[in-house]
């Protein structure tokens, strides 16, 4: 009975909370109806990054595989293939990828912040750029210059080149570890250019969500500014496997929906709703680069990763999420 009556009152919470936001039940129609659906029309299966060969997987977040297509040569890579994402968002990938699980001879280099919450277990050691310096504050001059320094300023975003520096250190400290580097491009906010430069203005208008759906934006500009942010990503990213060496693999989490119709549903996907399995959602890259000798690999123990939940929350907020 109390098992009943927590549901109710989740039931009516939520819709005392969203009842009259279409968009929550656009959501929500999507996820809980045509998600289900979508699984048994293209199969709810994916791949399991973690039982593949790798040294260095390098994770370029909501980064749908005919994107990554359109803006690299495939024969650039020593292998390229399209394999399909177990999630359709980060979270939904962590869990079914991480959660429960141990992983003793893997770091974990990130700056998606959902990691903390979902398998802080389960790696040899997580190094979290969005927590590192969260006791820093931004109010006085001193720590908003460490924050800026840290890529962690008023855009909600880790830029790449702060986390390939914090990845190298990784590989110093932890030469026998296999490492997974999870950058936040070419999610949004669009930050960069395709030159590795940071744009003089963030295009934070430019988003598959509400910005497109709305009408704010139209397809076209929101894909040139993504795939300008995946060119900025992949310049640091690429740069960071000569350094690494060994076999890295660069792919993603999950892809992204913009705006494509939700086949046999008369609605069209935005963005990227949990469980809503689409093929341009689920659908990402497989490239492998070879850079020299590979390094032997350890397993030794994992540790837990000490993060203060209610700081990550603060952070999964700033970035847009729902906690």
């Amino acid at each position: 009975m109390n098992n009943i009556a927590n549901k109710i009152q989740y039931i009516a919470s939520e819709l005392s909370q969203n009842g009259s936001d279409p968009y929550w039940w656009r959501q929500r129609f999507a996820s809980r109806i045509a998600g289900p659906a979508l699984g048994h029309i293209h199969d709810n299966s994916g791949v399991d990054y973690m039982s593949r060969d790798w040294d260095n997987l390098l994770i370029l977040d909501a980064c749908r595989a005919d994107m990554f297509e359109e803006v690299f040569d495939s024969t650039q890579f020593d292998e390229y293939e399209s394999v399909h994402s177990i999630g359709c968002s980060s979270p939904e990938w962590m869990k079914k990828t991480f959660h429960g699980k141990e992983f003793p001879d893997t770091v974990y280099v990130t700056a998606n912040p959902w990691i903390s919450k979902i398998a802080p277990d389960s790696f040899h050691h997580i190094e979290n750029l969005w927590l590192r310096d969260y006791d820093v504050s931004a109010e006085d001059l001193e720590g908003a210059a460490v924050l800026e320094e840290a890529g962690l300023g008023d855009v909600p975003t880790i830029y790449p080149d702060v986390l390939s520096d914090a990845a190298r250190d990784m590989k110093k400290e932890y030469p026998d570890k296999r490492l997974i580097i999870h950058y936040f491009q070419p999610h949004a906010p669009c930050v960069g250019n395709p030159d590795g430069s940071r744009k003089d203005e963030v295009l934070n208008e430019m988003h598959p969500g509400d910005d497109l759906k709305e009408g704010n934006v139209t397809r076209e500009e929101v894909w040139e500014a993504y795939t300008d942010n995946l060119r900025y990503a992949f310049y640091y990213a690429e740069e960071l496997s000569r350094d690494l060496g060994g076999r890295s693999v660069f792919t993603a989490d999950h892809g992204e929906l913009f705006g494509e119709w939700l086949w046999p549903f008369p609605i069209r996907g935005y963005a990227h709703p949990d469980s809503v399995r689409h093929p341009k959602l689920t659908e990402v890259p497989w490239a492998v680069v070879e850079h020299g000798d590979r390094r032997e690999i350890t397993a030794e123990s994992t540790s837990h990763h000490e993060a203060d939940d209610s700081v990550v929350n603060e952070r999964l907020k700033d970035l847009g999420y729902k906690v």
